[in-house]
């Protein structure tokens, strides 16, 4: 007898990051750079310039237009930005495997964590049709989670973003991930 479908079109997608990993990687001389303009949207990498302003260098930092001398791209990795990198990582890597045509139809910036945020807060979340993030709170409904979640980017071409729901989790030496997205 042939096996019921299951009843709903929906992905999962999970990764699992160790966190030593990501330290080695990030110690590498300029490689912190590197690392976020290639995984992080411009809202995330706001996000994160914004988080750790006080580690990093002074190129870094949003409102800075200067071109970075030797000296000023060693910055000093913290075991929190490593850790809140090591979850974007992990996130968008589970993320990938959930989109409904596999992990290769996306790249690294084809999919955003959010962290909602109430009306009352500035900062991380998006204003209702606006793909920046800069200068709002994220609109959220009432009753509506501040966990985070993520955001699968339309692309521009009419197609609108669409939401899955994320669980990061942090242990030790590891950083797990899960996304549950519709088929």
């Amino acid at each position: 007898m042939k096996p019921l479908p299951f009843p709903l079109a929906l992905n999962i997608g999970t990764d699992i990051v160790h966190l030593p990993r990501i330290t080695r990687l990030l110690q590498r001389p300029n490689y912190l750079t590197r690392f976020t303009r290639r995984i992080l949207s411009e809202h995330e990498q706001l996000d994160f310039q914004t988080r750790f302003k006080d580690t990093l260098p002074p190129h870094l930092h949003p409102s800075s237009p200067q071109t970075p001398t030797r000296a000023q791209t060693q910055t000093i990795v913290t075991p929190d930005m490593t850790r809140w990198l090591a979850g974007r990582f992990a996130a968008k890597e589970a993320a990938r495997k959930a989109a409904p045509d596999g992990a290769a139809s996306l790249g690294w910036k084809d999919v955003e964590v959010r962290v909602p945020r109430d009306n009352h807060h500035q900062g991380e979340g998006r204003k209702e049709g606006d793909r920046s993030g800069v200068g709002g709170g994220f609109v959220q409904q009432e009753g509506t989670s501040r966990r985070p979640e993520i955001v699968f980017l339309g692309g521009g071409e009419g197609r609108p973003d669409r939401l899955g729901r994320l669980s990061i989790s942090h242990d030790g030496e590891y950083v797990v991930a899960t996304v549950l997205a519709a088929g």
